[in-house]
């Protein structure tokens, strides 16, 4: 008897798990509240596995249903861990290009200047020139542009001579920048308007005489989760029990829903753009959205994941209490390119870590 409950219990979670699937082909803007299953895949596989565990051990031929619903999108699995056996960076030869995508959180540009933010800023060119990519993509990205500035410092000391961001002025820049070493022969900004701080851009990347790639870099709506918010998380993650946590959630639920919703009419407007381009692609950014949502669905339809390639372990991007999982990315097309590392950095100066890839250009012959 208290094998049938639990397998009936198991169905139940098997189904759940089938409805994430779903959910990931469904417009969050027609379904908001569906969507919000995406989040709860890793939690369900979980569970899933060890329903399949427990029964090969009590009654073998309880597996089979929840194993079929796990192999249905076992394409999933490579998404959330990486299994890759990569245990050093390859040397870098001639037709490799090293690419790095970092929300740098504006050098937490609004809280107070002091001793502990230079260290901080420091740490993250140092990190930058050990690293030695030749193209960056900076989200909620801000710097001055004096002499001594993060942004003067990347031109003029570590060879970045080309860039492009479409919010600068003589004294400042921010939002979104692509930085290369490489000439850049075209730049412009996909939608919406230029004064939008998230604004998703391009860069035509001259790398030799033959060769011209396209990197877009996105930055897709966030959560606008506050403090209170990401408490509410902590609180969570910790065990604690609050006798107001329904109320408390309720308008984080919110947030989730209405971000979902506003990042689904966004990829509906930018996948087709993509898509269109006549040269080796490259999009990376922080999507703001797990590689189980219609935003990951849509935006890597036509292109590869470099985590997926190379990467190892969850690879969590998201430094914080919110269980975001991987958030940030870099896809590519497997066409014209070929993977040959991933990376993600565990820097605390951000509420973003740091992730790049070494490509090798792989031209088709023609």
């Amino acid at each position: 008897m208290i094998k049938r409950i639990l397998y009936i219990i198991n169905l139940i979670f098997a189904l759940f798990l089938l409805l994430t699937y779903a959910s990931a082909f469904v417009p969050p803007h027609i379904a908001p509240k569906f969507s919000i299953l995406t989040f709860f895949y890793p939690i369900l596989l979980f569970i899933n596995i060890s329903f399949i565990i427990f029964w090969l051990f009590t009654k073998w031929r309880y597996i089979i249903i929840p194993l079929i619903i796990i192999l249905i999108r076992v394409d999933y699995i490579p998404t959330l861990f990486g299994m890759s056996s990569q245990k050093h960076r390859p040397p870098i030869e001639n037709t490799d290009i090293k690419l790095l995508s970092y929300n740098v959180c504006s050098f937490h540009y609004n809280t107070e200047w002091n001793e502990s933010k230079d260290k901080k800023i420091d740490s993250i060119f140092t990190y930058i020139k050990e690293l030695n990519p030749s193209i960056i993509s900076f989200q909620d990205y801000h710097s001055k542009r004096d002499k001594k500035s993060f942004h003067n410092r990347l031109v003029n000391t570590l060879g970045f001579k080309y860039y492009y961001t479409p919010r600068y002025n003589k004294y400042n820049i921010s939002g979104n920048i692509i930085y290369s070493k490489y000439p850049i022969i075209q730049s412009g900004v996909l939608f919406p308007t230029k004064e939008a701080s998230n604004s998703y851009i391009y860069s035509d990347i001259q790398i030799n005489e033959q060769t011209t790639i396209r990197v877009i870099n996105l930055h897709l709506t966030s959560y606008q989760l506050q403090d209170q918010d990401k408490e509410v998380f902590s609180k969570l993650k910790g065990g604690e029990i609050d006798p107001n946590m329904n109320e408390k959630t309720k308008p984080i639920l919110q947030k989730l829903i209405w971000a979902n919703s506003k990042r689904s009419y966004e990829v509906e407007e930018l996948e087709p753009v993509i898509n269109k381009s006549n040269m080796p692609t490259i999009v990376m950014g922080d999507f703001n959205d797990t590689p189980f949502s219609y935003t990951y669905k849509k935006l890597s339809k036509k292109l590869c994941d470099a985590f997926v390639a190379k990467g190892q372990g969850f690879g969590t991007t998201y430094n914080g209490d919110v269980p975001a999982y991987r958030i940030d990315y870099i896809l590519y097309d497997k066409e014209y390119f070929k993977v040959k590392s991933f990376e993600r950095e565990i820097l605390e100066y951000s509420d973003h870590y740091p992730i790049s890839t070494m490509l090798s250009l792989n031209l088709p012959k023609k």
